[in-house]
C-alpha cells in the first residue's frame, strides 16, 4: 500500500515561504532527464507560481509538480 505523506496544500505553503528567495530548482522531464534553473520565486497564485530566471526568463509551475517531487527546490545558492 502507498502512504501519502502531505497534502497539495502542504506543497502550496512551502512554496509561499520561498518567495523572494533565490534558489536553485531540479526540473525532471521526459526519459530521466534533469534540468537546473537558477531563479527567484517571484509570485504565487492559486494554481500555479512564477520563477524569474536568472537570465530574466518567467517560467511558471504547478504545486502538483512539487507534490509529485517533479520539481525539487535547494535555496544554497
Amino acid at each position: 500500500m502507498r502512504e501519502v505523506v502531505k497534502d497539495i496544500g502542504h506543497s502550496k505553503s512551502q512554496v509561499a515561504k520561498l518567495v523572494g528567495v533565490h534558489t536553485v530548482v531540479k526540473v525532471s522531464e521526459r526519459h530521466g532527464k534533469e534540468t537546473l534553473l537558477y531563479g527567484t520565486i517571484e509570485r504565487v497564485f492559486p494554481s500555479v507560481f512564477t520563477i524569474r530566471l536568472d537570465n530574466g526568463e518567467l517560467r511558471s509551475f504547478s504545486y502538483s509538480d512539487v507534490h509529485t517531487g517533479a520539481i525539487i527546490f535547494d535555496d544554497k545558492t
